[in-house]
This record gives C-alpha cells, structure tokens and sequence, in this order.
C-alpha cells in the first residue's frame, strides 16, 4: 500500500533534498543543460528524482514544488549575500548568518 507522501501528501526533507539535487545535477550538465526544452528538462529530473528517492510523484508535482523550494531558497541565498557585504569586524558569516 502506498503511503500518503508517494500519493501527493507532505513533502519530506529526503524528497526536497533529492528534488534539489536532481535539478541541479540535470538543469547544470554542461553538455546539455542550458540546450533542454521544458518538458524534457522535467522528464530526466523525474527520472533522477525517483531514483534518488523512490518516490513516485508526477513530473507536474516535482515542477510546482521546485517552484516553492526556489522561491524559498531564493530568500536564503539574498540573505547570505546580505550577511557577507555586511560582516561586523571581528565577525565571520556563521556569526552574521544567526541574525537571519
């Protein structure tokens, strides 16, 4: 019997973490990652993705949740580059990275 998370239930931190890397590991192949239409860029991500993780969610559900997770690390990414134009003498980014 599936479980709810393979049906399209809550999202676990092991099936973000394998959506991240596969669309990194897909969207930044040199050889053809900047070449790739949509659908096909979705295709082999999906494929990765399962593999990864054993999930079986739908191409459409990895795109809308890729959309979620890059908004969301978007915020993280300005507010690392935040902390490193504005680190305090005697400070490191780990320092800076705790206020955020």
């Amino acid at each position: 019997m599936a479980s709810s998370v393979e049906i399209g239930g809550s999202w676990s931190t092991q099936e973000d973490i394998a959506l991240s890397e596969s669309w990194v590991n897909v969207s930044h192949d040199p050889i053809t990652g900047n070449e790739m239409k949509f659908h096909h860029m979705w295709s082999k991500i999906h494929g990765e993705f399962c593999q990864r993780s054993g999930s079986i969610r739908t191409e459409m559900t990895l795109s809308s949740r890729w959309k979620l997770l890059n908004k969301e690390l978007g915020k993280w990414r300005n507010a690392l580059t935040k902390a490193r134009e504005n680190i305090r003498s005697g400070a490191n980014l780990s320092d800076e990275v705790k206020y955020f």
